[in-house]
């Protein structure tokens, strides 16, 4: 799985169950930008990784790689973290 596409689904699991409509009206992005981001298949700016974030009640942080790594195992993609970092991170 791809770093961009892991990213997403982490954003759309957060979105728990939201339709791109709603997502739009609580981050102020257009339902196509939505769209586009939750589909893995684009690239999108940091600002719109941040502002689905916030509306999911996600955080999105930057760790050490070696960090990423203990928590999510050798195996997996570190991005894979982004919506489950935070709570892991609390049982250190």
């Amino acid at each position: 799985m791809n770093t961009l596409q892991a990213i997403a689904d982490s954003l759309v699991a957060g979105s728990q169950g939201k339709s791109d409509v709603a997502l739009a009206q609580q981050t102020g992005l257009t339902r196509q930008s939505i769209g586009r981001a939750l589909s893995g298949q684009h690239n999108f700016s940091v600002l719109t990784l941040l502002a689905i974030a916030e509306a999911n009640g996600q955080e999105v942080m930057l760790v050490p790689r070696d960090a990423a790594r203990a928590i999510t195992g050798p195996r997996q993609a570190p991005a894979q973290s982004v919506s489950t970092m935070v709570g892991d991170l609390k049982h250190l």
